[in-house]
């Protein structure tokens, strides 16, 4: 026996495959082990820390008459004993050689009866090593194959996307703002607007390379749990629909945030996932450390997404979304023959995700871009009205400086009073509001400094109005550093 990856067979001889799973689970019961993975030819047990160690792996082979087990460290540890694999080989045998002895014919036949119900007995072999994870084994993520198709289609999708971005000029570790929403990602005044293909598009762009490289990561543990349980098809579907619904809640919930990535629609597969481990698909000893383990996993990004710069609200779409799909394939799961119900348990949740996304985007529909290209008037305006200052730096005449006031500066500005005027009938998302009740505060102050131009000018103002004149242009340029302000916050 090596003493490095020591190993011990076990005889099952009178006994069949699925008996002997269930011996094998009474026995982790009586042990405290749990169970990472479990298939009829393959089955990979957890055991707890202690101690130094970090915990082992025990990975059983199912053979016809006997199984072989290997025990080997979840996580390299100095501390680790080697003896610990030893050990845990010794009491595996011994507790199941126990079990096998103690276990009534009753407790058998039930047990038989929740694994098969389980469908973990109907496993084929290409799911035999579909939890486990090895880093020597990362490229099987970017080749689809039978029995794992979807999910390497998937990250291919967005590891492709991400590669043409930085060939076009986008950073490779934090892109701009511009670059992103030129690539798809989602953006309420465009989304709303018309460009409804935001929705989708965002979840394969991604903010630099190590947001593409944590959310490929995830995604590939999901689609290793759920494709082959789902098929390929559904798990697409589930990732399209899902990752659409979390987009819709984070422009339900952003006013201006540019939101990009695959997270939504990867938090949509786990709640699919959890939903369906509440339930009694799998068999319970499977549910128990899947749970556990799926459950850590949401319950920290959700927690880490309270933080600044994560899009939390899209997280939570897709795990609720995720989670209605999740319960409604529970019946197709465990009728896979009857197509009626396959098609109603994607098609119901389906409609009502898609109803209840309609209802938050018309609620959302504002007058945002139609302002923007009417502000532009604005804007012109602007430039002809101060030509004045230009021609003061100029030293101009006074009566040049005063004709430039009455023709051009009071009249452009006047009219840019009218224009905000008319557009205050405009419906506006709240950040554009305030922007526009600036602007207003913005021409006014304008208006009044240009006023106090003309009488200066003119000599008629007295001889306090240059320290007015002055003090209004102080104002005026208070102002403007508010209004940068706010637009910087927006971005």
């Amino acid at each position: 026996m090596s003493k490095q990856r020591p190993t011990v067979l076990v005889p099952t001889e009178g006994l069949s495959r699925a008996e002997t799973i269930v011996v094998l689970i009474h026995a982790l019961g009586e042990l405290g082990w749990g169970v990472e993975h479990l298939h009829p030819m393959r089955a990979v047990l957890k055991v707890p820390p202690k101690g130094m160690s970090k915990g082992e792996d025990v990975v059983i082979e199912f053979g016809e008459n006997e199984f072989s087990a290997l025990s080997k460290a979840s996580e390299w540890s100095p501390f680790a004993k080697g003896t610990r694999h030893e050990k845990n080989l010794e009491a595996l045998a011994t507790t199941y050689a126990t079990s096998r002895a103690t276990i009534s014919a009753e407790y058998m036949a039930a047990q038989l009866k929740e694994l098969e119900e389980s469908g973990v007995m109907q496993q084929d072999a290409s799911t035999a090593h579909a939890n486990e994870f090895s880093w020597k084994d990362i490229g099987t993520f970017f080749i689809p194959r039978a029995g794992f198709w979807a999910t390497p289609l998937l990250i291919d999708l967005s590891v492709l996307v991400y590669i043409l971005m930085v060939i076009a000029g986008a950073g490779p570790i934090d892109p701009s703002g511009e670059d992103l929403v030129a690539w798809g990602a989602n953006f309420r005044p465009l989304t709303v607007a018309g460009d409804w293909w935001r929705l989708l598009t965002c979840c394969f762009v991604h903010i630099g390379i190590l947001h593409l490289l944590f959310n490929m990561y995830a995604l590939a543990m999901a689609g290793v749990h759920l494709e082959p349980l789902l098929g390929r098809w559904r798990v697409i579907a589930l990732y399209v629909i899902t990752g659409v619904a979390a987009s819709v809640a984070s422009l339900w919930w952003h006013e201006n945030t540019i939101s990009a990535g695959a997270s939504g629609a990867i938090f949509g597969l786990y709640g699919v996932f959890l939903a369906l481990l509440l339930t009694d698909l799998l068999h319970k000893e499977v549910r128990k450390q899947l749970l556990t383990s799926i459950g850590v996993f949401v319950g920290y990004n959700l927690i880490y997404g309270l933080q600044g710069g994560v899009d939390n609200a899209a997280h939570v779409g897709g795990l609720l979304s995720g989670i209605v799909f999740g319960f409604a394939l529970y019946p197709s799961l465990k009728q896979p023959e009857n197509a009626t119900v396959r098609t109603a348990s994607m098609v119901i949740p389906a409609g009502l995700v898609v109803l209840l996304a309609a209802v938050m985007l018309l609620s959302l529909r504002n007058d945002d871009q139609q302002y923007e290209a009417r502000l532009q008037a604005f804007f012109d305006n602007q430039e002809v009205g101060m030509t004045f200052f230009a021609k003061w730096e100029a030293e101009a005449n006074d009566l040049e400086l005063l004709n430039e006031v009455k023709q051009r500066s009071l009249p452009a500005w006047y009219a840019n009073r009218e224009l905000l005027y008319d557009l205050d009938e405009l419906k506006l998302s709240a950040s554009l509001a305030a922007r526009h009740a600036l602007l207003h505060r913005y021409c006014d102050l304008r208006l009044k400094n240009f006023d106090q131009a003309q009488l200066l000018l003119s000599g008629t103002g007295g001889p306090k109005m240059r320290e007015e004149f002055d003090a209004t242009l102080l104002e005026i340029d208070a102002l403007i550093d508010e209004m940068n302000g706010s637009a910087e916050e927006v971005e």
